[in-house]
């Protein structure tokens, strides 16, 4: 069985299911026959670099080309310039998480007759109507399987699949190495920081709204920090937190491989987008043991459950009003560790046997 696995982003974007699939790749390629399909970045055994436009920070951008124009001439390209190693290694399965880039995948495969099964991975989340037409849909949260069924998409092209993390790589620190950490980023020390790790836009992640909810407290006990990838809207985000925030507050990008610190050095997780396919960096604060704030919303609740850390984000002072209660509480009730269950849902060891499956379960669809 051989598998190519696609992230047209992977290498210049770290983040959602960039991330995803570069952390499936690292955790399958020892068990399988599969390639991984990058953007950029070194070329390293069974990872092949497609060259393609790119949606942001390039030529079309600077042309001030539509975000959705970019993003079509992009994946297009890229299904294009996979074109020779589709021809060459004759694929069983593909598995992408971009719609574009699937129908495109799907075009090449009638001209030229191509067999492999495309298996799309619904972490955006995309509407069923949008993927009805690939041979199997991986579904990240119980709320999106339960939409397509009722859409009238078929069990048998459906698998409900989380995405997984390694649950260990993200736990809490102790007191000492929280304040080295904190040094090494130049956070405040004696701040309660609430850390927020996304893209940082206006557009989806509403960084906006969180500042706009920190400006709420008082500054000199709370501290914002946003970890992700720059945007074209960062500089004006950034303007706005200057005004209303002064000097506490701080915007990194920092690489993958260090995102767990953001974690480990911060008091609170918040984030402010009112929907998500899963939201990996929900379970990754899970895992370091912070307390979660995200929107009450049923997305959000199939992964946090129904307990504490639901908030409307949709209404202001609402986040405000959540960070200020906890913040109140002593140090020992603050922190939240994962479940038992939770891991058994989210951990990568539990699920890798699950993503096995999946392609097996592609080639068998007809």
């Amino acid at each position: 069985m051989k598998i190519a696995l696609i992230g047209s982003r992977v290498g210049y974007i770290d983040r959602g299911f960039e991330s995803f699939t570069r952390n499936l790749f690292d955790g399958l390629k020892d068990e399988l026959d599969i390639t991984l399909f990058k953007g950029a970045g070194p070329r390293l055994a069974n990872e092949v670099v497609v060259p393609a436009f790119r949606i942001e920070n390039g030529i079309l951008s600077k042309l001030g080309v539509s975000f959705r124009w970019r993003e079509m001439i992009q994946e297009r390209t890229y299904a294009l310039g996979m074109l020779p190693w589709l021809i060459r290694n004759r694929y069983d399965v593909i598995h992408f998480s971009e719609v574009m880039l699937g129908r495109a995948l799907l075009h090449l495969r009638r001209i030229f007759g191509f067999k492999y099964k495309l298996v799309f991975s619904n972490g955006a989340p995309a509407p069923p109507e949008f993927y009805a037409c690939f041979d199997l849909t991986q579904e990240v949260t119980g709320v999106r399987y339960e939409d397509a069924l009722e859409y009238g998409i078929s069990e048998e092209r459906l698998r409900l699949v989380p995405y997984a993390i390694d649950c260990d790589r993200f736990s809490s620190v102790e007191p000492v190495a929280k304040a080295t950490l904190r040094q090494k980023y130049g956070i405040p020390e004696d701040k309660f920081v609430v850390v927020s790790v996304a893209a940082i836009k206006k557009h989806h992640k509403r960084i906006d709204v969180l500042i706009d909810e920190m400006a709420c407290l008082d500054p000199e006990k709370f501290f914002l920090l946003v970890a992700g990838h720059r945007t074209n809207e960062t500089p004006e985000l950034e303007a706005q937190a200057r005004r209303q925030l002064g000097e506490s507050f701080r915007f990194v990008t920092v690489p993958h491989n260090d995102v767990q610190e953001m974690y480990q050095l911060a008091d609170l997780f918040a984030l402010c987008s009112l929907t998500e396919g899963l939201g990996i960096v929900i379970l990754e604060a899970m895992s370091a043991g912070l307390p979660v704030l995200v929107h009450n919303d049923r997305s959000f609740r199939w992964v946090v459950g129904d307990g504490d850390g639901l908030v409307d984000m949709a209404e202001a002072g609402a986040l405000a009003n959540e960070i200020a209660q906890l913040a109140a509480l002593p140090n020992d009730q603050l922190g939240q560790n994962l479940s038992e269950k939770t891991r058994r849902r989210f951990d990568w060891a539990c699920l890798m046997k699950r993503y096995i499956n999946l392609y097996n379960d592609a080639i068998a669809v007809d």
